[in-house]
């Protein structure tokens, strides 16, 4: 994904889960952005991708699935960031894939916020 296409689905994703009756609190969202930032320091301090990284970034996906298990709105979060992530183990460029991943999230979080998310 490109910039352009990055913030087109982050905006679209945190103006989504910002939804009064249908969204979710702004606490589910740190939650998942504080882990995201954890691997965005370890990917950082390693300076590339790591079989580590690649690990804790597979194994957000149990975490996501029980958050969504819990609440039904984080559902559509849940189903975007776990098809992310498969998209980032499965890319040839597995670096690149995963900044798009790291601005993702962060895109998400910025949009959920800016549209009035609780």
């Amino acid at each position: 994904m490109d910039a352009a296409e990055i913030t087109r689905v982050a905006e679209d994703y945190g103006k989504r889960l910002a939804d009064h009756r249908e969204g979710i609190e702004t606490n589910q969202v740190r939650n998942v952005f504080a882990h995201v930032n954890r691997m965005r320091v370890d990917y950082k301090k390693a300076g590339e991708w790591t079989e580590g990284l690649e690990r804790t970034l597979i194994l957000l996906k149990p975490k996501l699935a029980y958050a969504a298990g819990r609440n039904r709105k984080v559902r559509p979060f849940q189903e975007l960031l776990s098809r992310s992530i498969d998209a980032v183990v499965a890319s040839e460029n597995k670096a690149r894939g995963v900044e798009n991943f790291f601005a993702l999230v962060e895109g998400i979080v910025a949009y959920h916020k800016f549209h009035g998310g609780d």
